[in-house]
This record gives structure tokens, sequence and C-alpha cells, in this order.
């Protein structure tokens, strides 16, 4: 599936919404995957953590893939527990999934992690890199839940949590404090507690996959931790794995300027206990929507948009002091991540993912789903690309960590890219139509 111009979206589209055949049964299939790095690598995630390597694994990290096809359109969905994915990353397991199995559809979306690995070239060895190793296991899981498609039903539901907060504080005199962690759970705003449930079951009733969408940077464990973990998703993940049954897949949102209660905790202060914690009572908010889900569509359509925006750097890039003030990461990927991704993928008229390439703050994922007419719309940061912070242009005005110095994209690039989706989103939903 390749990009479309904006200029010659709107007429194909047009026919494809007035000519499409019947609905024909949903198939889904599901795999996963252990990608958990060999140890003495770079961790991800905190630059206090120097040349320090990973010394062991907590927890394993994984791929999840779901494969679902309408008769018509076939689709790849893969969460990964890790903390970013790339442009490289991105095109290379497509690349690999298309030579397969013929599908060029396939969406991969990080947790974002701050405890899974850097891609480093030369781990475990230049013979043999983690990195191809990762790109195998991925595209391998998508072809195996390809192969285990099944009749599948699908249906939607919304519960609540308050777990996380909105590390910007903003002075009566318009400066901003950064205020990393809250323990005594403070409240704050804008955050978004809304939980995402997509339940995908066999016709009769038994569960194939758990989605779920949330919005809390996954950074309960800090830099001391040197050992690879999932972090609070890993905890989630395995709760309803045993309790519901079926493949829990996470899905993080506008996750940019929203840490948990309990930041970057220490070892020696509990920190894999609240890690449990958090992502078990999130599994039981999961546990509880999913149960009392009702309505479920055998036949939902599927629809697939891709569309592929070039973005302006914020700064003089060429300018001595800028290269020397903002972050050395950001300048050596922008080039290549600069081509911003976004896609829209609809499950029949009432459930839209739509995904994001970088670290959105919380309110571009608020106005997304407020302005959505799509009743189950989902925001999916950290997907299909790395372009790192993405602010708010009243949160750049500001300032604070993620919103100045922090950050790259240029100024307004997270209203642009929802604008755009929403465009996108409602001509897939057939709530906007091209003149004939």
């Amino acid at each position: 599936m390749t990009s479309l111009a904006c200029r010659t979206f709107l007429i194909p589209l047009f026919v494809v919404l007035v000519t499409a055949p019947a609905r024909a049964q949903l198939e889904v299939g599901v795999a996963r995957t252990d990608v958990t790095p060999p140890t003495g690598g770079q961790m991800y995630g905190y630059g206090t953590r120097g040349e320090n390597t990973a010394t062991g694994v907590h927890d394993p990290l994984h791929a999840r893939a779901l494969v679902a096809f309408d008769g018509r359109t076939k689709v790849a969905l893969v969460t990964l527990d890790l903390g970013y994915v790339d442009t490289v990353l991105t095109k290379r397991v497509r690349a690999a999934v298309d030579a397969a199995i013929g599908l060029e559809g396939v969406l991969l979306m990080a947790s974002h992690t701050h405890s899974g690995p850097r891609f480093v070239p030369n781990v475990p060895s230049t013979a043999a890199p983690f990195f191809d190793d990762l790109v195998d296991a991925i595209s391998g899981a998508v072809v195996t839940a390809d192969a285990a498609r099944q009749p599948a039903r699908l249906a939607a539901g919304w519960g609540r949590l308050e777990e996380g907060h909105n590390r910007r504080k903003v002075q009566p005199d318009g400066t901003v404090e950064m205020r990393w962690a809250n323990r005594d759970r403070l409240p704050t705003s804008p955050v978004d507690y809304a939980v995402g449930v997509l339940a995908f079951d066999t016709l009769e009733g038994e569960p194939i996959a758990t989605l779920v969408n949330y919005t809390c940077h996954p950074v309960v464990l800090g830099p001391e931790n040197l050992e690879f973990s999932a972090d609070y998703p890993g905890a989630l993940v395995s709760m309803v794995d045993r309790q519901v049954g079926g493949q829990t897949m996470f899905i993080q949102g506008a996750a940019g300027d929203i840490n948990p209660f309990w930041d970057k905790t220490p070892p020696d202060e509990g920190a894999f206990d609240e890690m449990r914690r958090m992502g078990e009572a999130l599994a039981r908010e999961v546990v509880r929507v999913r149960a009392d889900i009702t309505g479920y569509e055998e036949a939902p359509w599927i629809s697939l948009h891709r569309e592929v925006l070039t973005l302006g750097a914020r700064w003089d890039l060429d300018d001595q002091r800028v290269r020397t003030e903002v972050r050395s990461d950001y300048l050596e990927r922008f080039p290549r991540e600069r081509e911003a991704e976004i896609n829209t993928l609809l499950f029949g008229p009432t459930v839209a993912l739509v995904t994001f390439p970088g670290e959105f703050f919380v309110e571009h994922g608020l106005r997304l789903k407020q302005q959505s007419l799509v009743r189950h719309t989902m925001f999916v940061g950290y997907a299909n690309g790395h372009l790192g912070y993405v602010p708010t242009i009243r949160a750049a005005a500001e300032g604070g960590y993620g919103a100045d110095r922090s950050t790259i994209v240029e100024l307004g690039a997270g209203e642009r890219l929802v604008t755009r989706a929403l465009i996108n989103l409602h001509f897939l939903a057939g709530k906007l139509t091209a003149l004939p």
C-alpha cells in the first residue's frame, strides 16, 4: 500500500466507498515471539545510564502480532515491548512480510518501555546483530499469525483508570516546572484516563485477542534498573492473558507528557512491585470492561489509509549553536524520520485506530478522540517512526522538557498531523465524500 497525495486521495476513495463489495466474514489470527536481546548491550530511555549496559532480564520482551482479513483487505498489527520503532525497522519488516505473504500493510507499535534495548549495530556482534534478529522475529510472527487466521467477531468498550499525571506544571507566571514523579497523586491536567478495549473472539465466543489502549509513559522503572523489562504493560498483559485467555496486546496513546505517579523508581524503593501494581490495576479494569462488552460484529469491513507528510525542523539545523544545544540523537535521525507517517485503520464504521510516529503530547490524543465521529477512536503513539517529542503549539510557547530544546519538529507539527488524520478518518468512515 503506497501513500496517496492529498489531491489524489479524494476521488479514488469515493469510488471505493460506493463500489465496495458485500462484506465477508472477518478472519483474525495471532502470534507472539520473544524479542529479548542478549545482555551486554545498551538500554534505551535514560541518558543518566551513561555507558552502563543491560545485566539481566527481569521479564521478557515480546512482539505480538494480529492479522485481520475481511475477504478483501488484510492488515497486520504488531505491538512491541520496545522503547521505539523507527523508519528503518518499519521498512525492513514490511519488506520481509511483503516478500513472504504479499502483505505491506503492517503497523508497528512500541509500548515505549524505557527498559528495552537501543538498536546498536554491533550487539551481540557485527556478524549477527540483534537488529537483524529483531526484523526476522517480527516478520515471522506476522507470517505465523496470518497462517492462524480463523473466523472472528469484534467489539469495543471503554473503561477508566486514574494512573499517571501530567509532568508539566505551568506556574502562575507562565513558566513550566517539571514534576517527574507524583507519589501523592495530586491532581494534574490535562490527562487521559480512558482505557480502550478491543475484543476479538471466535464465533463461539472464545477470546482470540484483547487490544488495550492506554496513555502513560512506561517509566516506573528508572535508570538504576539494568534489567530488560516491559515495565507496567508487561504486568498488564500477563494478568489479562491469565484471566481472559487469548493474546493481549498493549497500544500506547499520546503519552508525551504523561508519567506514572511512581516515576523512575529505583529497585531498592520497590520499583518492580510498583510496576506490577500499576499493570495489574490496569488489567483489572480491562477484564471488567471486556466482560461487559456487547454488540459484537462478525463482518466489519477493514479499511487502511497511509499518508506521509514531510515535516520541517523547528530550528535552523545549519546553525552551529543549534547543533550544540539540540539533542544529538534528534539531529542524527531527523533527516530520515521527518517523513512522518500516519495510518488510519477502520474496522467497520465504529472502530478506528489512528497511528502517529512519535511522543505526542496528551492534548493531541484528546483532540483526535473528541473530534472524531467514529464512536471508538483510539490514538496510537510511537508507531512506524521515531520523531521524538511532538508538543502542542501552546506547550512549545510555554517551554519545559519535550516542548523546547528537547524537540526538533516544526511548530504545529502535531496539530497538522492530527488534522490530516481526522480528514482521512472521516473519509474512510463515509462521513465526508468527494463531489462526483
